[in-house]
């Protein structure tokens, strides 16, 4: 009997439901754009979340924390139209996702957004201990930080922090390194996530691995992570094979070593949402 991820059901099931009735942001700007700046999606832990070139259906998949497997029934248009958003409101408690909410609220509010939520069969990873005696790796450490209250640091504060320090709590840091890798130079990733539930680690790693990821580790509270990856070199050496396929990042073999933790592929009963009608946004 394959195991069901019921909590994460639920929790998308509330949010879909409950959308038109969370808190919405005191001010809030949208207008469709022909920008060719990069897409970005940041929500912030001082409560702004802005959006460059975002398209609805990254807006959607971001505000829900699924991957692309994962809506149902979207117009075509949701994946060509783009659009700038500028949101704000009082600082919340918990960091940047906490301000998904908003953006779930806005979505109904603004792109009039109808969707419900059910469940799909669909390739996953769970997220599970990497050794028999369930020991978490030594990046992988546990914090009483109190994520109940919003950080007092500044935006300058928070970015003069990024190399050395740790994110407030809820937030994360990514920290780029040029190392060399043969003829060339790879990118070595350093993450840090502060005061992090494992199913919230567990949606943070889906957009990487470009599927959805299941908490089955039954860790209960928060931890601090710290990890550091290297993308795959562009052409495999042929004499190592990767347990995990040609393609796979090496973020797997980071998650293992680093924090005790391995993904394993699966086929699972998983989250979608069935979107049954959206609007475009009037301009403001």
């Amino acid at each position: 009997m394959r195991r069901q991820p019921l909590p994460v059901v639920c929790a998308l099931v509330a949010a879909t439901l409950l959308a038109a009735q969370e808190p919405s942001f005191d001010v809030a700007s949208i207008r469709p754009t022909r920008s060719e700046q990069r897409s970005e999606i940041q929500p912030t832990p001082f409560g702004r979340f802005t959006a460059t070139n975002a398209t609805p259906r990254s807006l959607i998949l971001r505000a829900y924390g699924l991957v692309d497997s994962q809506l149902i029934g979207a117009p075509l248009w949701l994946n060509t139209e783009r659009f700038d958003i500028d949101a704000r409101t009082p600082a919340p408690p918990g960091g940047p996702e906490a301000l998904m909410p908003l953006v779930r609220a806005l979505l109904v509010e603004r792109f009039k957004l109808v969707a419900r939520a059910d469940t799909r069969e669909l390739p996953a990873y769970a997220l599970t201990f990497a050794r028999r005696d369930r020991e978490p790796g030594p990046q992988l450490r546990p914090t009483a930080t109190d994520c109940s209250r919003a950080t007092t640091l500044t935006v300058d504060e928070v970015r003069a922090a990024a190399r050395d320090g740790w994110p407030p709590c809820g937030m994360a840091y990514f920290v780029g390194f040029s190392v060399s890798a043969g003829a060339g130079n790879l990118v070595k990733m350093r993450v840090r996530r502060s005061g992090i539930t494992m199913p919230a680690l567990a949606t943070a790693l889906q957009p990487t691995v470009g599927r959805p990821v299941v908490d089955q580790t039954g860790l209960a509270g928060r931890f601090d992570v710290e990890y550091s990856y290297a993308p795959q070199p562009p052409t495999p050496t042929p004499a190592v094979e990767s347990p995990f396929g040609p393609e796979a990042p090496m973020l797997f073999v980071a998650l293992e070593e680093q924090l005790g933790l391995k993904l394993e592929s699966r086929r699972l009963n998983v989250p979608v949402l069935v979107v049954d009608s959206i609007d475009r946004p009037t301009e403001n």
